[in-house]
């Protein structure tokens, strides 16, 4: 693995959190305890969760539907930056190099010792990572690992879609591919000298943006049938750091400030909400976005913001989510992270009207 993809690897996450605390322009906060009606038609004023979504723009959030309380699922002392999250129906998985932790709400963290390095994913049925010049897979219910093809160095990172699975790579010469195996082979689906990062898949179809040039980039699109690569249209800027959806690829807008969906066949683009950070970003039914100082959701119908979880210690650095519930990682410090958890469409959310 070359110096610099072990440092795009490394700073991924990191990364992503410096553009979201240098630009992040939405403000949770908690105002004054819960007024009465009674108190509020008496001259006082209800308490209010205050969201500033741009320059100019702010909106009043009444605070008669309180904010839930998160649960916290585990603490641990490892940097939120070295950690990914996963979900399915039963739990909520955390993954760090040398371990993964299955977290259920109620119940004790349970941990299974692996050497999952940098970039492992989750599968429909188990953990997929390199290690030893090789790739590996690791029932997610625990057991022996096994073999599923050689590989001489560190990928960047995985993605998967049920048990599908494919990766981007950097060689020592500074070519990017994007790969995936062949029965125990690995196969080149493309490969390009621009970078290519933010992978997303959705089926058997591999989403990622590429820097054909300097200060441009486009998203593309490939299937694991070997079509050939298409793409949308080339743009100047910065480039989204990542790709999430299944029924459309979401993306946040740096430039602009806005989240945007993108048709599966890249043709056609709507802006679904503007003048927010949301970053992190991860959709499933609704919208999810972290900032500095918390989490809201984003309603794929109304377009609306909900406030789920603000005023709370530590940054967001990852979230990911189901129809029913959402997961992230709190970072606490130095070499400190959380995993807080909510029900999905949980109803003491703040709407944002």
């Amino acid at each position: 693995m070359s110096k610099s993809s072990a440092a795009t690897v490394s700073g991924r996450a990191r990364a992503l959190m410096e553009r979201g605390a240098r630009g992040c322009a939405v403000l949770l906060l908690a105002a004054c305890s819960r007024s009465s009606p009674s108190t509020a038609s008496e001259g006082g004023s209800p308490a209010q969760a205050v969201l500033t979504a741009g320059p100019s723009a702010s909106v009043q959030v009444p605070r008669e539907a309180s904010t839930p309380s998160p649960t916290r699922l585990i603490s641990l002392p490892i940097s939120a930056y070295a950690a990914s999250l996963a979900i399915d129906d039963d739990a909520v998985y955390l993954m760090t190099s040398e371990a993964v932790y299955r977290l259920v709400a109620g119940e004790p963290a349970h941990g299974l010792r692996l050497e999952l390095g940098i970039g492992p994913v989750l599968t429909r049925s188990a953990f997929v990572f390199w290690s030893k010049g090789s790739i590996w897979s690791a029932p997610k219910q625990g057991g022996e690992a096994r073999e599923l093809g050689k590989f001489p160095h560190q990928p960047q990172y995985f993605v998967s879609s049920g048990e599908a699975l494919a990766w981007v790579d950097e060689t020592d010469d500074g070519l990017y591919s994007i790969q995936t195996l062949d029965g125990h082979e690995p196969r080149v689906l493309t490969s390009s000298r621009g970078e290519i990062r933010a992978l997303d898949m959705i089926g058997r179809a591999v989403y990622f943006v590429e820097h054909p040039a300097e200060r441009a980039w486009r998203i593309g699109v490939l299937r694991l049938d070997g079509t050939a690569p298409e793409y949308a249209s080339l743009r100047t800027g910065r480039a989204p750091s990542q790709l999430v959806g299944s029924d459309g690829i979401y993306y946040y807008d740096l430039d602009q400030s806005r989240i945007v969906k993108l048709s599966l066949d890249l043709q056609r683009e709507e802006g679904l909400a503007k003048d927010l950070v949301c970053s992190p970003i991860h959709v499933s039914d609704r919208i999810y976005c972290g900032c500095v100082e918390g989490l809201f959701d984003v309603s794929k119908e109304t377009k609306q913001p909900r406030v789920l979880s603000y005023n709370r210690p530590g940054s967001i650095t990852a979230v990911t989510s189901n129809a029913k519930a959402v997961a992230w990682i709190v970072d606490l410090g130095p070499g400190q992270l959380a995993v807080d958890m909510l029900p999905a469409s949980e109803p003491g959310a703040s709407p944002l009207p």
